[in-house]
């Protein structure tokens, strides 16, 4: 259990951060340019494909971010019985965190049965893209319950500072993915290789191939994920301490207590973008596809400082577990400059790749125009973001959630609606309108962020473990 500590200080913080954190951005990069070739499969199929998932993006977005919450919950509370060494304790809430992400993946699959055809007609879709959004989204939550027990032992490996297995397993993930998708989404063609005409057989499914796609890969990476959780020694997972007539309520309780207040923050951001979406929505399908295409680009810029922002949340979660407070210190100051460092430089790339980023996507000249005009806009305000994603990983690490939802709360229901609202139906900014709004929503979070990491007063926190 020792290969656990990552509290080594003889090898330096830099190096320690970077040694956490290269598996997990090098897996993030690569899942984002996964993403882009299973986005452009898609778009390839046209606009109305394309707003057909963009439809349901920020509904999946929201079951993911509450999954993610789940696992930081159970995952902080793994990383700081580690940095205290209190390994019984570390098996415990890996064996809970299972159960827990067992179970609330099976709540939001029966609630998604219920929602998910009614997606499209709630948040105004056009007519011609409500059949693919349903059946988009009915293979989709077949997904959830493999999901959401992929990402808390994503979760469990990272807080023990394996950052290596998620990668693999979630490369291995995407890859599959797209793999798939070359055979669902497409028809049936004759292909040239090697000088020889090949009759190429595929399902021509387009967007439910995309769905049946990504339920299939999850769920084979859920469980080879599952399987790799229970044969990892140090964690002793037993499947017989899953009964849930013997649960631990302590560390449920604790658990909890880390996890609603980012759970709160995650609803409330992705139903500020559902809202957004339906604002978006009225302006047409062209429009919509920009929004989605463009929110799918800027996602590279951010997949780096992700990386660092989930290592400084397992290092400093460990350093303070083991009454390390200097050491947590000097975590989070190293992380946070090299995390936003990185943003910063992803958003001159932003900025200058615009139209590329977009035009990888789509064919759609219209869809390209508007979507790198939305790129530059949102690339201003990068280093901004970085600082916001950096700090909450900080303050998550030790144990203070309910900051990062105050302030995406005040970012995104009192900056980025009201102005998107107004500056879509009452100027003639429209679409590029919205993204001025969320420029200046992400700016405030970085700025107050960066307040609140300057007062150091976190550090203080009593222990949740």
């Amino acid at each position: 259990m020792q290969k656990l500590d990552l509290l080594d200080e003889n090898q330096g913080v830099t190096k320690t951060i970077l040694l956490l954190a290269w598996p997990t951005i090098a897996e993030q990069v690569l899942l984002t340019f996964v993403n882009y070739i299973d986005t452009a499969m898609v778009g390839s199929l046209g606009a109305v494909a394309t707003a057909a998932i963009s439809i349901n993006a920020s509904t999946i977005w929201l079951v993911n971010g509450l999954l993610s919450s789940l696992a930081i919950g159970f995952g902080v509370l793994v990383s700081k019985n580690i940095g205290a060494k209190n390994f019984d304790r570390v098996s415990s809430s890996a064996n809970q965190g299972l159960f827990a992400a067992a179970f609330f993946g099976l709540c939001i699959f029966l609630m998604m049965l219920f929602v998910g055809p009614r997606l499209p007609f709630w948040l105004n879709a056009d007519e011609s893209v409500i059949l693919g959004s349903q059946e988009y989204i009915k293979w989709i939550t077949i997904a959830f319950i493999p999901q959401s027990l992929m990402i808390m032992s994503s979760g469990i490996f990272r807080a023990v500072g394996n950052t290596k297995t998620p990668f693999i397993v979630n490369i291995l993930n995407n890859f599959i993915n797209v793999f798939l998708n070359i055979f669902l989404i497409f028809p049936s063609r004759e292909m040239t290789i090697f000088n020889t005409n090949v009759y190429l057989k595929r399902a021509n499914l387009g967007v439910k191939g995309a769905a049946i796609a990504t339920c299939i890969s999850i769920s084979i990476s859920a469980l080879i994920m599952i399987i790799l959780l229970l044969k990892n020694k140090d964690l002793t997972i037993n499947l017989k301490k899953l009964n849930p007539l013997k649960m631990n309520w302590d560390i449920n309780k604790k658990a909890s207590i880390l996890a609603l207040p980012n759970a709160f923050e995650r609803l409330s951001l992705t139903i500020g973008q559902i809202f957004l979406t339906a604002i978006v929505a009225n302006l047409g399908t062209t429009a919509l596809a920009a929004h989605y295409l463009a929110i799918q680009a800027e996602s590279i810029t951010y997949m780096p400082t992700f990386g660092f922002a989930s290592a400084a949340t397992t290092l400093v979660a460990q350093a303070l577990g083991g009454s390390k407070k200097e050491l947590a210190k000097k975590y989070a100051r190293n992380s946070l400059i090299m995390g936003t460092t990185v943003m910063s430089i992803a958003g001159i790339f932003l900025f200058i790749f615009s139209t590329n980023l977009v035009g990888f996507f789509t064919n759609d000249l219209q869809v390209i125009t508007s979507g790198s005009h939305l790129l530059r806009i949102v690339a201003i305000c990068e280093p901004f973001f970085g600082l916001s994603m950096m700090v909450f990983g900080i303050l998550r690490g030790s144990g203070d959630t309910k900051r990062p939802f105050v302030i995406s709360i005040i970012g995104m229901w009192i900056v980025r609606l009201p102005l998107a609202y107004y500056f879509v139906n009452y100027t003639e900014f429209a679409l590029n309108g919205a993204w001025v709004a969320m420029t200046l929503d992400l700016t405030v979070r970085g700025l107050v962020s960066y307040a609140i990491f300057k007062r150091g007063k976190f550090f203080d926190r009593e222990s949740v473990i």
